[in-house]
């Protein structure tokens, strides 16, 4: 469902940049890109009274007949005994979960982030990798890519970083098919370090791009370096949306029910707290360190952040809601998670071994 989410978005991301680049040359073309901002909004305020429920929202209100057609259309091939089978899984978990929490207050609930180890170590894991995410360097180049293309010598930066947003939006589709094959740890391991090389190749091009101390350009030949930077930005936004992009969000499953939203909570403080260190500091940092120095810099967040996943990113592929809590009462569970689903495959060879000999013996 995040991955559904970020989609729109991301294709919204796309569909914005084209608008700009169609209405940058019209006299007051500003205005007409303001006022289409209006017409998503209106669109999904007359959708919204059509999106169902959570279902664990509507067994919190004591609906569980509701949550239980919500249920229904979510697995359209689950039985009528799996769906009921399924509100009372959620159903005991959320009383587990009203025990624990009973009439505690939000600063309770956010001070057991802090004061219980496993939630503590959750709120660490995914914070950290959301943090990393925007400390990586990506909303600066969505925020600045028209200026930073402009940079280096694009007569039509606009449309260039057209470019961008659309990478942007065709890997996240790829993500959305692949993270739920191929894990999500394995797949931030297996971009995160493309990401650091993509953004070392655009450091190391930069020098060669002759740029002033006040970000202008000292010639308005655009050379190979120019045509090298774009490429660069293509693969690192291509790592960055199939990987990271994405799969930070996912993390809000690391919580346990009862700290979840206040978890979730933390997570987007998170995200848009280092969104305003990178937005508002990448200009400052391209002129006082040059862009090769500010590229280097988010270069090396990436790598240090490819090691802290390594190290401290369970694999929660597979697992429930429910199950996920125990991981992180064992560490940060990034071995514990790797023997759970060892078992659950073994687990589940043999379940078809057993359906398998259980139908020759009828045969």
């Amino acid at each position: 469902m995040i991955g559904l989410d970020n989609m729109p978005i991301t294709g919204g991301q796309l569909i914005s940049y084209g608008i700009g680049a169609a209405f940058a040359p019209v006299d007051n073309g500003w205005r007409y890109m303001a006022g289409l901002g209006a017409v998503p909004a209106i669109i999904l305020c007359c959708l919204l009274p059509l999106c169902p429920e959570s279902p664990r929202q509507l067994i919190c209100q004591n609906k569980p007949d509701e949550a239980a057609r919500v249920i229904a259309k979510i697995f359209p091939n689950g039985t009528p005994e799996q769906v009921q089978q399924k509100v009372q899984h959620i159903s005991i978990h959320i009383e587990q979960a009203h025990d624990a929490l009973g009439n505690k207050s939000i600063w309770w609930q956010i001070k057991q982030l802090y004061v219980v180890p496993s939630n503590f170590r959750a709120m660490v894991s995914a914070c950290g990798l959301m943090a990393i995410s925007q400390l990586g360097g990506f909303n600066s180049l969505m925020y600045y890519s028209s200026t930073l293309f402009a940079l280096v010598g694009f007569s039509n930066p606009v449309a260039v970083g057209t470019v961008i947003a659309a990478t942007n939006f065709i890997f996240t589709w790829v993500n959305l098919m692949l993270v739920d094959r191929i894990g999500r740890r394995r797949i931030l391991l297996c971009t995160m370090w493309g990401m650091s090389l993509a953004l070392v190749c655009a450091a190391v091009c930069f020098h060669w791009i002759p740029i002033n101390h006040d970000l202008t350009l000292k010639t308005s030949v655009i050379g190979a370096p120019a045509y090298l930077v774009l490429v660069c930005m293509v693969i690192y936004v291509g790592f960055y949306s199939s990987g990271m992009g994405n799969t930070a969000w996912l993390s809000s499953e690391f919580y346990p029910m009862e700290v979840r939203a206040v978890g979730t909570m933390m997570l987007t403080l998170s995200c848009w707290g280092s969104n305003i260190i990178v937005a508002s500091t990448f200009l400052t940092q391209m002129e006082n360190t040059t862009p090769s120095g500010a590229f280097g810099f988010y270069a090396g967040i990436c790598f240090f952040g490819w090691i802290a996943v390594y190290f401290c990113y369970p694999e929660v592929k597979g697992m429930t809601l429910e199950d996920i809590r125990e991981v992180f009462k064992h560490g940060f569970g990034v071995k514990y998670a790797r023997q759970l689903q060892k078992d659950a495959k073994l687990k589940s060879r043999n379940w078809s071994s057993g359906d398998v000999l259980a139908m020759s013996e009828k045969v």
